[in-house]
């Protein structure tokens, strides 16, 4: 998969490239559903007060991009823990397992979204005292340092539109920031 980035919007550091989570969510979901996953199954409407749908599913799998701000975690995993006990079917299938993909910390973010490091965090302390029984599979999303990376630069119709204009492919390095801790810098080639 590229890496998608997009231009920031933040201040101080307005048109540096960040992580794009639309243009990353939809390459996803489009490969997804080419494999015969489906997306967007619609939440049935006792439980719509935790949201309106889950990103894709298939065989009783949930999965959830969580690249939006970090307290929507606890949000998706208690709605899946709800479906898991209930036995609701949601695409035909009683829910037996739930993924979460996010962004590894490296990456430069929009303010407040949750990096996989944090999600590891979260999980650690829950699972330790048992909150959830349904099973949960956490990815993250990294890139190699100082490699040539395959991007696609998406340029957005208004700063926080979701609606994509143009996406332009090419090619990107990442460097190590200037500690461990600090987020990756970002080079467009």
């Amino acid at each position: 998969m590229p890496l998608h980035l997009k231009a920031s919007s933040q201040s101080g550091i307005e048109g540096n490239p960040i992580f794009d989570p639309i243009g990353t969510n939809e390459f996803i979901e489009n490969n997804l559903v080419r494999e015969g996953w489906s997306s967007h199954i619609p939440i049935p409407k006792a439980y719509q007060f935790l949201g309106k749908d889950i990103d894709c599913g298939k065989s009783g799998v949930i999965l959830e991009f969580q690249f939006s701000n970090y307290p929507f975690l606890l949000n998706n995993l208690l709605r899946s823990e709800l479906f898991f006990k209930s036995k609701i079917h949601l695409n035909s299938q009683v829910t037996n397992l739930v993924i979460i993909i996010t962004k590894g910390k490296m990456f430069p973010a929009s303010n407040s979204t949750l990096y996989y490091e944090q999600a590891v965090s979260q999980l650690t302390a829950l699972t330790k005292y048992k909150v959830f029984h349904v099973p949960i599979r956490l990815v993250g999303l990294f890139e190699e340092f100082e490699q040539n990376i395959n991007i696609v630069w998406s340029i957005y119709e208004k700063q926080r539109s979701r609606n994509i204009i143009e996406q332009k492919q090419g090619q990107c390095i990442i460097s190590q920031g200037i500690k461990p801790t600090r987020r990756a810098i970002i080079r467009i080639l």
